[in-house]
């Protein structure tokens, strides 16, 4: 069970299978394996992105991926373990990224989920997501998938 206290921080090299294999298992059945521990390596070292944790004493329970660009961001990728899931853990890595998003002068926040997903679709609405858009092209063709967004901040016009 999930200990009182989980910590967000960067990942580590050492990650990088764990993370490739939960992305494997739950986010990218079906479609391949694109997220190796290779793939994850190059992406924490990566500069335009974070690749965070969250970590209840040792055990590794999320994972998150945002790349920032000059005025938005994009949430990569999100998984949080079967059994650590509907306590906060994922919504606590979302908020992080999307302070980190903020502080780089993003307005927006993007993230894409497979159409089939409800109950990714619904945590996302839950913590200020729309959608925007639903594209068929998403997963190879292999699924249709829903474009998301959230504003961090309003324009001044």
């Amino acid at each position: 069970m999930l200990e009182e206290r989980t910590e967000i921080a960067f990942a580590s090299l050492s990650d990088a299978v764990e993370i490739g294999v939960l992305s494997k298992n739950e986010i990218e059945y079906g479609l391949g394996w694109r997220y190796t521990p290779k793939k994850i390596t190059e992406l924490i070292r990566h500069r335009s992105k974070n690749v965070v944790v969250a970590r209840s004493g040792s055990t590794l329970v999320d994972f998150g991926i945002m790349t920032y660009y000059e005025h938005q961001a994009n949430l990569d990728l999100l998984a949080v373990k079967r059994k650590y899931r509907r306590m906060k853990i994922g919504s606590d890595i979302v908020r992080w990224l999307e302070k980190v998003a903020l502080t780089s002068g993003a307005f927006n926040v993007f993230v894409q989920v497979r159409e089939q997903n409800k109950g990714a679709i619904q945590f996302y609405e839950a913590l200020g997501y729309s959608v925007i858009e639903t594209d068929t092209r998403y997963y190879s063709g292999v699924e249709t998938g829903v474009v998301m967004a959230r504003g961090l901040k309003r324009m001044i016009v």
